[in-house]
């Protein structure tokens, strides 16, 4: 069956002919039987005879004299051929060539030969003296053996062997056996189950980001890749899956990685369709745009976005996608952002915010991409990431001082120390040693970029320092310089007080800036939550420095017990030499110089200036309001002290056309107060707009669901971002943008990609003209 089906795109143009007998070895019952068998649906193409289904190819000035496709070759036997003199040498055609060449076919009219199977099944990338007609009598037996072993001769021959077998299986011509198949309910059920097999294996690979190609995919191939790999794996408890894939057209298999690219598209585009579904299903859907710039292993800038918006009660950040750029200027940017939302079809006026980085580029006030956007959404605001904000606080505070660097540059080179293949061996040796009963831990990098790295770094070190004491210890005499010039500077860094102090310190405000950090990573995050959790961030920073004796006594306490413990007697690294002091000073009192401080005396570390700058920087990045949204949203929150303050409401409220009568507020404000003295809670907004209809309290529900829309992070672009780099690696760097992005949407939006039809999908696949028939 796949021989006979793979035939069907060589007959395009069928030559219209008189019927004619078959060859000998040809039944002369078949084409009685082939047209009893023929479907009546009119839509489907009839053929009244075998001799209807012609060549890909016929030259316009074939002679009429050459045999017909179902016919043996034209081979007549004169008593003589014509002569053609050539040079001065008269030559003919001789009979005796039919026996040695038998795809030869003689034309009396042009006196010329031509071979049958080329003449009928010509491909246009060949042109042949064999198509044309043939008359170089002297020279016709070497042109006839090269033609023989040609491309052209093997491919027409292939092709033409393939049309007899199929006419001589007695279901009449392919075009009728296709007709005939695809009326077949069961045909189009086995290849729509074939090819729900193949979106099975795509789409797992797709959500768990593992690649679907091989390196090597050919048949000798000992790893073929995922895709082809998995298929085997199923066709191996299923085999009847592969005796479907063995009897398919070899170029209808669907196996290719064309295929897998179709069926990924079709598949993010159902996906940005139910996004889509989502944001229409209730009138006046609010969302706001979250986006983000990525440079991918291919060094591909990318431009992603991201949509915020309430479904059902329930805060929803989805990926849209993200799309290549060149162009890295805020019009750039506008332009690309625009062209990822476009599918989505939304209408600007419901647009209430944008959450970008704090990049010049984005948050310039007067060309910044925010500022562009607004031409096309009025009434958006742009929200600087809280996340990045806060990470530029506690990066701010890691560079206070030359020796709070120093401290984050030694946990870093104790990294970098640990990574040595014999060293790191050595360093989980001396983990199972020391506590046989926990877990071997890994040092972590400290990154500017991502505060929660700095964090863990700390921790593992104080969670480990006795074995990295020990391992030190160990290099400190090794028989090898290097290793010993750094295990040995390594020591006199961190057995110091002041290492161990600010290793102590900075594991305390952790502790409360980690809360915050991951909260402001929340994708159901809103405004009131926000401020939150920057306000009890605040507040615990100035306990800390207020309570500075109590505080400041504690830590201590935990330093000397880590110094008795290690048996550590150095408060600081050793002072090599005294400074002279300049000469121009000699008449002067210093009370103080830039350089080092060194620690003589605990007083020496009683010093603020890591806290200091926290809540400095803490207070100048989050204080503006420009729109009165934060105070608008602690007056809708019943627990608050400005609950219901209409002064509070009416910024936002004409910022975004919302008029909220006396009369509406009034009544709203005694419906909650009744139900929180009933014992109702209400924890977040989401709860408060439960209790607030639309049909009932329109203006206030509007308004609520505007600040909750509200972006406060961009951490949602981010994580499509980490799931583009899981995919497109090292060893991935080639892969199309295109493919890239439907990957990264199914994986990202699992949720989605879960509850995705395949019927739905194939119906979209199968828009385009398709090799088998997926749908009757």
């Amino acid at each position: 069956m796949s021989k006979q089906i793979s035939l069907i795109k060589y007959f395009k143009k069928p030559r219209i002919e008189p019927e004619t007998t078959l060859d000998d070895d040809d039944d002369d019952s078949t084409d009685k039987s082939t047209d009893d068998q023929q479907p009546t649906t009119s839509s489907l193409p009839s053929t009244s005879t075998s001799s209807q289904l012609g060549p890909v190819l016929q030259k316009s000035n074939s002679p009429s004299d050459l045999s017909t496709l179902d016919e043996p070759p034209a081979q007549p036997d004169l008593r003589e051929f014509p002569r053609t003199t050539k040079h001065g040498k008269s030559r003919n055609f001789a009979s005796k060539w039919y026996t040695k060449f038998p795809f030869l076919e003689y034309s009396i009219k042009n006196d010329a030969v031509y071979c049958k199977m080329c003449h009928h099944f010509n491909d246009t990338m060949f042109e042949g003296v064999f198509n044309e007609g043939y008359r170089d009598w002297k020279h016709i037996t070497q042109a006839c053996e090269r033609h023989q072993g040609s491309k052209q001769h093997l491919i027409a021959l292939e092709k033409y062997n393939g049309y007899r077998a199929c006419h001589k299986s007695g279901r009449g011509t392919v075009v009728n056996q296709m007709n005939h198949d695809a009326m077949n309910l069961s045909f189009v059920q086995r290849n729509r189950e074939h090819l729900k097999v193949i979106l099975d294996i795509v789409l797992f690979c797709a959500k768990q980001d593992i690649p679907l190609r091989g390196h090597r995919e050919s048949d000798d191939a000992l790893n073929q890749g995922n895709f082809l790999q998995l298929f085997k794996f199923i066709s191996k408890y299923d085999p009847e899956k592969k005796a479907r894939l063995e009897e398919m057209p070899k170029n209808g298999t669907l196996m290719s990685s064309d295929t897998q690219n179709e069926l990924l598209e079709a598949a993010a585009s159902l996906l940005l369709r139910k996004i889509k579904a989502e944001l229409n299903e209730t009138p006046d859907t609010y969302f706001a745009l979250i986006a983000d710039e990525y440079k991918d292993e291919s060094k591909q800038e990318l431009i992603a976005v991201c949509i915020r918006y309430v479904h059902q009660g329930m805060l929803k950040e989805r990926a849209v996608g993200f799309v290549a750029t060149v162009d890295m200027t805020a019009a750039g940017i506008s332009k690309k952002i625009l062209e990822v939302i476009e599918p989505l079809q939304l209408d600007p006026s419901l647009c209430v915010g944008f959450s970008f980085d704090g990049a010049s580029v984005m948050s310039g006030n007067k060309g910044g991409v925010h500022v562009l956007l607004k031409r096309t959404f009025p009434h958006a605001v742009y929200v600087h990431c809280n996340s990045h904000r806060l990470n530029l606080v506690l990066a701010a505070a890691s560079k206070v001082s030359s020796h709070v660097s120093t401290f984050f540059d030694t946990l870093n080179s104790l990294h970098t120390f640990m990574t040595g293949s014999i060293r790191h061996a050595r360093f989980m040796e001396i983990q199972n040693q020391l506590h046989p009963n926990r877990h071997c831990l890994e040092l972590e990098r400290s990154i500017d970029t991502r505060w929660s790295s700095k964090s863990g770094s700390v921790s593992k070190v104080l969670i480990l320092f006795d074995c990295i004491l020990e391992l030190l210890d160990e290099c400190s005499g090794s028989n090898h310089s290097q290793t010993k010039i750094e295990a040995q500077g390594l020591l006199q860094q961190i057995q110091t007080k002041r290492f161990l102090f600010l290793l102590v310190t900075f594991g305390k405000l952790f502790e409360c800036s980690d809360f915050a950090t991951k909260g402001l990573q929340s994708p159901t995050l809103c405004v009131l939550d926000c401020i939150l959790l920057v306000d009890g961030l605040k507040d615990a920073f100035t306990v800390f420095r207020d309570n500075s004796q109590c505080d400041f006594e504690k830590v201590l306490k935990l330093t000397d017990e880590l110094m008795s413990k290690h048996e550590i007697k150095n408060l600081d690294v050793t002072i090599s030499r005294q400074r002279k002091l300049p000469a121009r000073l000699c008449d002067s009192v210093v009370v103080s110089n830039i350089s080092r401080n060194y620690v003589r005396n605990d007083d020496d570390l009683r010093r603020f200036e890591i806290l200091d700058r926290q809540l400095t920087e803490l207070r100048s990045r989050f204080h503006d309001d420009q729109y009165g949204i934060v105070k608008a949203a602690a007056a809708c929150q019943p627990q608050s002290g400005t609950f219901a303050d209409k002064g509070l409401l009416e910024s936002p409220s004409q910022h975004y056309g919302i008029k909220i009568e006396n009369a509406e507020l009034t009544v709203f404000t005694h419906q909650i107060r009744r139900k929180a003295e009933g014992g109702q809670t209400f924890q977040s907004l989401m709860e408060v707009i439960d209790s607030c209809p639309s049909d009932i309290f329109p203006n206030m529900n509007k308004l609520l669901r505007i600040i909750i829309t509200l972006p406060m992070t961009s951490c949602s672009a981010e994580r499509l971002f980490s799931t583009t780099g899981r995919i497109k690696t090292s060893f991935r760097s080639s892969m199309a943008t295109a493919r890239l992005k439907h990957l990264a949407i199914l994986s990202h939006e699992r949720e989605i990609t879960e509850s995705l039809d395949y019927d739905e999908i194939i119906a979209i696949y199968n828009a385009k003209p398709r090799r088998l028939r997926l749908v009757l």
